[in-house]
């Protein structure tokens, strides 16, 4: 008999068996958000274009600049308003035609995020079914099984929503105590304290809520059980019966992520802004990385609720081949 591998490292693999699913994830978010940020880039270009001051942000990140350019109404660039998306004849002579408005929409970064969410919580059952399988789906099987969980993810959705309240009202909550300990605390570093604290066990929470649902997913999937309610009750127990084991693998993917996140970042910030080209592939990456680290994740559960739950197969046994009768 072969060696099992271990839950990361088998994870790892179905991952890879099926990194077709992370390359068309990265593709729509980038379409999307492209989409998304194309209002921001003609107001901004309507704004700088042939303009000095707009060499402060080429040639570096210049804080004043910024600042400056996100306060003009012109620009309005933290505006969540609806804009208009402008696909041809954008630029003109003058830097800026507003006659070319081809389609007046309500999309803006909000609705674009909001879509590309829609998509991920589409494609989950399709991902789940590929990882439990192990093998590769055709399209139509793909989708299929992507359409028939829909619904239930939906639902899911839903109850989450009335979970997560409480934890968000606790953070409300805490940030309002934080800015009373800050301002009226006789010790400095009282509410400094106070939100440290408080940020990591309100993580805590959000990071078990998640992991319960994730485990109320791969059940769903596995056992094919539509009933999310009940999907809801069995995976609670299964989750918190068996927490450090499941929290632990959950934590380092995590981890890695947030690595990568931050030290992206850290480059990112020491890049001239002339590197444009270079900027861009460094984001993206941090951003395909962010998905194959939630895509492992996914998968290992997959891997655990499998060795955990699901009775091995049964291997056949041959027997010896029966001898002709001896004639007397």
């Amino acid at each position: 008999m072969t060696e099992r591998r271990g839950l990361l490292r088998e994870g790892f693999f179905r991952l890879m068996n099926h990194k077709r699913i992370l390359c068309w994830i990265f593709i729509v978010n980038l379409v999307m958000a492209l989409l998304a940020a194309l209002p921001k880039a003609i107001s901004m270009h309507r704004v700088t274009a042939h303009s000095v001051e707009a060499r402060r942000l080429v040639d570096s990140f210049d804080i004043g600049a910024f600042s400056s350019l996100a306060s003009d109404p012109e620009v309005n660039l933290f505006s969540t308003n609806g804009q208009s998306l402008h696909f041809i004849g954008v630029f003109s002579a003058d830097g800026y035609n507003s006659e070319v408005n081809l389609l007046h929409t309500a999309a803006n970064s909000l609705n674009f995020a909001f879509l590309f969410v829609l998509f991920s919580l589409f494609l989950t059952g399709g991902v789940l079914a590929a990882y439990r399988t192990n093998r590769n789906f055709t399209t139509r099987e793909f989708f299929g099984t992507c359409g028939s969980y829909f619904w239930c993810w939906i639902r899911l959705l839903l109850m989450m929503a009335i979970i997560l309240t409480p934890i968000v009202l606790l953070g409300e909550a805490v940030l309002k105590y934080t800015r009373t300990l800050l301002e009226d605390s006789p010790s400095e570093k009282a509410g400094f304290w106070f939100l440290l604290a408080s940020v990591g066990l309100l993580g805590f929470l959000l990071i078990s809520v998640r992991l319960w649902f994730d485990i109320t997913q791969v059940r769903a999937v596995v056992e094919e059980d539509s009933g999310m309610l009940r999907n809801l009750r069995h995976a609670f127990t299964l989750t918190f019966w068996n927490f450090p084991a499941l929290f632990w693998m959950y934590l380092r993917l995590a981890v890695l992520a947030w690595i990568a996140f931050g030290l992206g970042l850290w480059i990112w910030a020491r890049m001239p802004a002339a590197g444009f080209e270079w900027t861009i592939l460094l984001l993206e990456f941090v951003v395909v990385w962010g998905f194959a680290m939630r895509l492992w994740q996914r998968a290992c559960e997959i891997v655990w609720y499998e060795r955990k739950f699901m009775p091995p197969a049964a291997i056949p046994v041959g027997t010896p081949p029966s001898r002709p009768p001896i004639a007397s």
